[in-house]
């Protein structure tokens, strides 16, 4: 008998799953760009997509390693700081740059819960426009991720302030992904690191029965830093970690709820040796020994309710409870070698202990929240539309403590008038960075996407946000900012805005496998409590600087515009975009604003200057074998990106801004995806230009360079 046609179709489609192409990726969802399911051809804008399959093969052991092969984002990694001396300035991964906007522009959520801000007043090198200079935003394992996606761009519609330059969303795994139509498994895996002689391992388990389901998993991690390819030694780190995560499900009808508990802890030792080579010669200080320890701790406790009604007034509701505590903290011990020299010769005196120093800081972020999504399909005047409202409601509470202890050799006058006494001299300090506060935030979102022809999707949307940040001026506080700057100084009372933040999206089906998009989001982003009350000094050393508070701070603003083609078929996929981000109030750090009689710098937290980002990013991926059979399974990629940053108020470049970078690579993957391999080649362009006007002077500016990776 001939061949239905229905036959034909189911036919070739069980030929190519098996072929190997990379039709069996096609439909690939995502989420984050509209806080819908949508597929990444009908997706308005460019989306870094890192699912759980990519994150294992690669090899990502930290934050960095997410993004490695995304020529417009990264995760800056800083281990000193500008000041080598300080160590407990330390950053680490600091946290995601977008397209040249990092820090607290850019929102970063796990399972929908807000991250804490990256903090910066430890050190005099907060720098400008970036946020680098304190404690950063590594709370995370991620080999607890499910999925990481990266919407790029100003995303304040949807996800309110601190996402004007773009959102990292990650979701952690579920019962589910270890499952699948199974009732029980787990998983054990192992991995290790030449590069920094690191071991990590993961172990856990999933189990359903009836309507219950229940997952546990833990991770570690270890690994040391020993080598560098420098003129100056490196500095010795041993790093630990252990992350678990524990969730439990239950259905009952058109019910869903979820309870889950999460805990990261990491410690980080740090001998700082490169401080005390002698080509550092600003950094005279200590010259015995610098050691520093970074710890650093997230958990949460988070409630899931999902109700997906068949006949209700509304598709779906997802509502979710939470509450997350976060600490990151230094200790840090620095020493002076015995002085030696430099006494009257009738003291007889020929060792003086040395000075030594003891800190410890440490930045506390607790959050409660709850959020509420409704979604609806609908048509309304003869056309579909995709309704989405919701509620973010939260409150953060932030604090830190920035203890130092110095112990100085002295020698005092002997009362019996025989040679001095050689004693040792304490002397303690309560270095308070900012004002303890208390953050809420309120958030309405709406969001329709429209189907107002067959051809043709419209999403607009509007976010309405209130911001409060209330300070809680404590004496330690206050005798904090009088000993900087006497009485002089008025302490901010607080903070509140109301803010608006429209978007709109147009995507055309120009064919049945290309799409033709343009969009606009306006962005805004509130000062951090640390930004509003922020307070530091460097008393001596030629670097005296005095930072005082600014209690007139207010929004900083965006508005981003891109356009963009894409298409996807059997034989691949390609995209390209274009665009285009006007900055506005930019709140910069260490503003100079004169100096005090004693020629000590003066400085504050300030809104000031306008910014453009613009530029472009393209990417492709070729499957060989839909051209060539005997190339079944082989695939072809591009992925390259430019962003140009003006600093208009300067005439200067933006620092924050990475150079043209590009990405090739090629691979092979068998038909049942049981193996494969991968070479990758990563070019970025050198740096040409940078701001040299900021307080650390002619900037290093790196050359090209070029690295290749095997991945099997």
């Amino acid at each position: 008998m001939p061949e239905t046609s229905e036959e034909v179709v189911v036919a070739e489609e069980e030929e190519k799953k098996s072929s190997g192409s990379v039709v069996d990726e096609l439909d690939e969802i995502v989420v984050v760009a509209t806080r819908t399911e949508e597929n990444w051809l009908d997706t308005s804008g460019t989306v870094t997509r890192v699912d759980r399959e990519t994150l294992q093969e690669t090899g990502v052991q930290d934050l960095g390693g997410i993004v490695k092969y995304d020529p417009t984002v990264v995760v800056p990694f800083d281990m000193t700081t500008g000041d080598g001396a300080v160590a407990y300035a330390a950053t680490g991964a600091a946290s995601f740059n977008i397209r040249g906007t990092e820090g607290n522009r850019v929102g970063v959520e796990v399972d929908g819960i807000r991250q804490p801000p990256e903090y910066v007043s430890t050190s005099f090198d907060a720098g400008a426009e970036t946020g680098s200079g304190g404690m950063g935003r590594d709370y995370f394992d991620p080999s607890m991720f499910q999925l990481v996606e990266i919407l790029k761009g100003g995303a304040s519609a949807l996800y309110g302030s601190d996402a004007m330059g773009g959102m990292v969303s990650a979701r952690t795994l579920t019962a589910e992904d270890l499952l699948g139509d199974k009732d029980w498994g787990g998983l054990m895996r192992t991995q290790y690191f030449s590069r920094n002689r690191g071991f990590a391992w993961q172990t856990g388990g999933a189990w359903k029965k009836d309507n219950f389901d229940f997952l546990l998993l833990y991770a570690g991690r270890e690994g040391e830093e020993t080598e560098n390819h420098g003129i100056i030694p490196p500095d010795p780190i041993e790093m630990h970690s252990n992350a678990w995560l524990s969730k439990a499900g239950y259905s009952l009808g058109d019910h869903r709820f979820q309870l889950t508990y999460e805990q990261y802890e990491r410690d980080v030792y740090a001998n700082m040796r490169s401080a005390l080579h002698p080509s550092i010669e600003m950094f005279s200080i200590f010259k015995k020994s610098i050691e520093n320890w970074q710890d650093v701790d997230r958990q949460r406790l988070s409630f899931n309710w999902d109700w997906t009604p068949e006949n209700g007034w509304v598709d779906a509701v997802e509502t979710h409870l939470y509450w997350q505590d976060s600490n990151s903290g230094s200790r840090n011990l620095s020493r002076n070698p015995p002085r030696t020299t430099g006494f009257p010769p009738e003291w007889g005196i020929d060792v003086l202990k040395g000075r030594n120093r003891q800190q410890q800081i440490n930045f506390r972020t607790e959050i409660f929240g709850l959020s509420s999504i409704a979604r609806r399909e609908m048509d309304l005047f003869g056309m579909k539309h995709q309704l989405l409202a919701g509620i973010d409601l939260s409150q953060e509470n932030s604090a830190n403590r920035f203890d130092r202890v110095e112990s100085t050799g002295v020698a005092l006058p002997n009362p019996d008038g025989g040679l001095p006494i050689v004693s040792t001299q304490r002397t303690v300090f309560d270095r308070i960075s900012f004002a303890p506060s208390e953050t809420y935030r309120l958030g309405l979102f709406v969001q329709d996407q429209i189907k107002p022809a067959e051809r043709w999707t419209v999403t607009p949307g509007l976010r309405l946000d209130y911001h409060e940040i209330a300070v809680n001026l404590t004496q330690s506080y206050l005798d904090r900012l009088s000993n900087l700057m006497g009485t002089g100084i008025e302490p901010s009372q607080g903070f509140d805005n109301f803010s608006m933040s429209p978007r709109l999206d147009v995507v055309f089906e120009s064919t049945e496998n290309t799409r033709l998009y343009a969009g606009y989001g306006m962005g805004i982003r509130n000062p951090t409590a640390e930004e509003l009350t922020m307070v530091f000094d460097h008393p001596s050393g030629g670097f005296q600087q005095v930072t005082i508070p600014n209690p007139d701070l207010k929004e900083e603003e965006s508005h981003a515009f891109k356009v963009g083609y894409k298409g996807e078929a059997e034989p691949g996929r390609f995209a390209i975009e274009g665009f285009f981000t006007k900055y506005k109030d930019f709140i910069e750090n260490n503003v100079p604003v004169g100096r005090l009689p004693d020629n000590t710098a003066l400085s504050t937290t300030k809104n000031q200057g306008e910014a453009i980002i613009y530029g472009f990013e393209a990417s492709g991926e070729w499957d060989i074998g839909t051209a060539f059979d005997r190339m079944r399974g082989w695939t072809l990629g591009l992925n390259t990106g430019r962003a140009y940053g003006e600093n208009q108020t300067k005439d200067t470049a933006i620092n924050t801004v990475e150079p043209w970078k590009t990405v090739g690579w090629m691979g092979y993957q068998d038909a049942q995806g049981t193996y494969g391999a991968r070479v990758l080649g990563t070019y970025p362009a050198a740096v040409t230009r940078t701001d040299d006007t900021t307080m650390n002077g002619r900037m290093f500016r790196p050359p090209s360079w070029f690295t290749l990776d095997a991945v099997a």
